[in-house]
């Protein structure tokens, strides 16, 4: 419970009761009471304060409970504070009248009786008070939890997504490694090995970041490209065209390079070196603009876009960005081409922005 809260409402609800013991006071002797009154009046909110506290400690304590549990063991306590302060109120009722030489008022039980069915009352708008803010506190700590839950939920399949990258590119290079090993190249297959150890260092360094600059996503395809190079004995033709502008705009971690490995695949290395890749980075409207895209069309005998990476790359787009992301592909008589449009953060802004 959030006890500053309790506190302040139980400081408001005495004051407020304080002021209409004085109201009646005023009405009931026509005029204004004398000294000793407002004596009694000063006493009563005080252990009324004081209860108030016990009973919300109590609440508090057992609020774990369910709510019939709560006040099967709570109702003791209840009936306590209520003929406490009942007898409280009667005991300064009658001290302050004999300080100030006024008659004493006899009937100590039916003076607590009648103060008790007051009460009753007010301490059980307390406890209403009290329960009212425990379940509201629980509420916020279930959504706060359930939030978390979900966000914990949600890098949780991020990251899972992310990792079945890496097992798709090394069965390829793996497989590379192999052939060259059986073919007694074995210069260069300890150069793949080294170019392979190169990328999978920078796969590893900030892992557990969701998104990265769009730099360092550019050094990863080029890291991939030097295993190529490596793998097939020739550069891949890929182009890479970034602006300096959006050198650090957030793009999530391995999302270009298995777009360029579908590219290389299913184009590039059917057509022997012919065709090429671009990867371009551009403004749209406030998002930005991610594009691979192959000359490779006269090569591409399987369907280009429609492997295991690209369905990755699209759920976790999804995962990430929601409907704030998309990825479209498109295929005409040049090649197959794969666009990415998602939320533009991190980037310089844009040229001619400040100024205007």
């Amino acid at each position: 419970m959030n006890r500053r809260h309790g506190i302040v409402i139980t400081l408001g609800l005495w004051l407020a009761t304080a002021g209409a013991f004085a109201t009646i006071g005023i009405v009931f002797r026509n005029g204004f009471p004398g000294p000793w009154f407002w004596c009694w009046l000063a006493c009563v909110p005080v252990s009324g304060v004081l209860l108030s506290l016990v009973l919300q400690a109590a609440v508090t304590r057992l609020e774990a409970r369910s709510l019939a549990g709560r006040w099967l063991r709570l109702a003791p306590l209840f009936l306590v504070v209520v003929l406490a302060q009942a007898g409280a109120d009667h005991g300064f009722y009658v001290l302050m009248r004999a300080l100030f030489g006024i008659k004493p008022v006899e009937g100590f039980i039916r003076g607590v009786s009648l103060n008790a069915t007051l009460y009753v009352w007010l301490f059980a708008i307390q406890a209403l008070v009290f329960e009212l803010i425990a379940a509201s506190d629980r509420a916020a700590r279930n959504a706060r939890n359930a939030e978390e839950a979900r966000e914990a939920a949600r890098a949780a399949r991020i990251e899972a997504l992310r990792n079945e990258l890496n097992p798709h590119m090394l069965f390829n290079t793996f497989n590379g490694l192999s052939s060259l090993v059986l073919s007694g190249r074995n210069a260069e297959a300890e150069a793949l090995l080294e170019r392979l150890s190169t990328y999978m260092r920078a796969c590893l360094e900030g892992g557990d970041a969701a998104l990265i600059p769009l730099t360092d996503e550019i050094a990863l395809i080029e890291a991939y490209l030097a295993i190529e190079a490596v793998r097939l004995a020739r550069t891949p033709d890929v182009r890479i065209e970034c602006p300096h502008d959006l050198s650090e705009a957030a793009v999530p971690r391995l999302i270009l390079q298995p777009l360029v490995e579908n590219a290389l695949k299913y184009a590039v290395h059917p057509s022997r070196g012919a065709a090429s890749v671009t990867v371009r980075a551009a403004r749209d409207a406030g998002r930005l603009r991610l594009t691979v895209e192959d000359t490779g069309a006269a090569g591409a005998s399987v369907p280009s876009g429609t492997g295991r990476g690209l369905s990755i790359v699209r759920r976790r787009l999804d995962a990430l960005f929601g409907a704030a992301a998309s990825l479209t592909t498109a295929r005409d008589g040049s090649g197959f081409s794969v666009e990415i449009l998602l939320p533009l953060s991190g980037a310089d802004p844009e040229p001619g922005a400040q100024a205007a």
